[in-house]
């Protein structure tokens, strides 16, 4: 438990005691009628009759039932409250934050001297998002003093639904390199299925001497291996748009989150890069807990409005493992974010685009702004996809069907 010193100060009932004993004393200065001293009597006599409050600290513990859920589950949130001594009355509240509280706190006062509280509590938006604050109000055994607490309830961290993929886009080079299958990624195997041009992160040894001599630049012997294949998810987060609830950052994060627990379902490497405040990655690697570990980096994508944004134009190649296939989720509006695709593809990634904005600017009375911005927009898509980048809007939770073969 954690111990606070209270700060004892007059309370409501105390002031109304003195209220009406200075009032009945001015009425009988004013009036001259000795009866009005009788209505003044009992509440100095309460006033005076009043002890100094006994009770100096009051610990206090809370806990929630877990610090880490999905979006939409309850949490609860438990409060103990305990004091040296009797006090009169506890009154406990919990100020939420952006959480929803599920009913009235359950509370329970033993002896005066112990207090505890449970709330119930939801919240339907990922991110890490603050509880509230928990009030505590004491009252000392008179009534005539109080003390009050506040201190936050701490931070619950919320994951985003991943939401499965039935139907919906599915780009061809996708479905051949992702999933359970013998990859057609560089590998260390057996099998030679080929050459191909040298790209940053191949090992020395794969290299093809005599046909990299033919054709004046290095070439590598490809192998295929049984194995799950590469897959980074790249989390763009240099710009939003959108109603809250419903913004390019949420359909990008909940769009990612399915795309990783379908791909590790199916026994492939997942990994991830956000680009945010600073880059923040994860390299590719298996099973449920890796997929927790991916969880919590999304989490680091919310932010504060006002954030400083860094300038980004590459993503360090520590990152990217060489032959991953890199999966971009963003609604293309910043620039940096747009150049770092490029580089992804000049470096030698497969990379796909999930375009997640479906806003457009506010119609202008003429329409011309609104028809130049269209233009450009699809130029940007005509540019992207002429750099062999394939552009795929976003049509919801379906949008990539991941893993499946045909």
């Amino acid at each position: 438990m954690n111990r606070h010193d209270l700060d004892w100060r007059a309370s409501p009932h105390a002031v109304r005691l003195a209220a009406v004993a200075l009032v009945a004393l001015a009425v009988a200065l004013v009036t001259g009628e000795g009866a009005a001293l009788i209505v003044a009597v009992p509440p100095l006599v309460m006033l005076a009759a009043a002890r100094p409050p006994t009770v100096s600290t009051l610990d206090a513990e809370w806990r929630l039932s877990t610090e880490r859920c999905f979006e939409g589950e309850t949490v609860e949130l438990h409060l103990v409250v305990r004091a040296v001594g009797r006090l009169d009355q506890f009154a406990l509240t919990l100020v939420p934050g952006p959480v929803k509280l599920l009913g009235p706190a359950t509370v329970t006062v033993t002896e005066g001297s112990w207090a505890e509280a449970t709330w119930t509590l939801a919240v339907d938006r990922w991110g890490r998002r603050p509880v509230g604050t928990i009030e505590i109000t004491c009252l000392d055994a008179g009534r005539t003093r109080r003390a009050r607490l506040s201190f936050p309830a701490g931070e619950l961290g919320v994951f985003p639904v991943p939401k499965p993929s039935r139907t919906g886009v599915r780009p061809a080079d996708l479905l051949a390199r992702l999933g359970d299958h013998t990859s057609r990624v560089a590998a260390e195997g057996v099998e030679f299925t080929g050459i191909r041009p040298y790209v940053p992160g191949d090992r020395p040894r794969r290299v093809n001497w005599a046909v990299s001599s033919r054709r004046g630049e290095l070439h590598v012997n490809q192998q295929s291996a049984e194995r799950a294949a590469d897959v980074v998810v790249l989390l763009d987060t240099l710009s939003e748009a959108g109603v809250p609830g419903d913004t390019t950052l949420d359909r990008a994060v909940r769009g990612a989150a399915a795309v990783v627990r379908a791909q590790l379902r199916r026994a492939d490497r997942v990994g991830i890069v956000v680009l945010g405040d600073r880059i923040r990655w994860l390299r590719p690697d298996l099973g449920e807990r890796h997929f927790y570990r991916i969880a919590e980096a999304v989490l680091d994508a919310w932010r504060e409005p006002g954030y400083r944004r860094p300038h980004v134009t590459r993503i360090p190649p520590p990152a990217l493992p060489p032959g991953a296939l890199v999966l971009v989720f963003s609604p293309l509006l910043d620039h940096d974010a747009v150049e770092v695709i490029r580089s992804l593809r000049e470096r030698g990634f497969e990379t796909v685009v999930v375009d997640v904005l479906r806003e457009e600017p506010p119609r202008p009375a003429d329409d011309l702004a609104l028809r130049l911005w269209r233009l450009e927009r699809a130029g940007l898509v005509r540019r992207m996809t002429d750099l062999g980048i394939p552009v795929v809007p976003w049509t919801g939770p379906d949008t990539l069907r991941t893993g499946v073969r045909p």
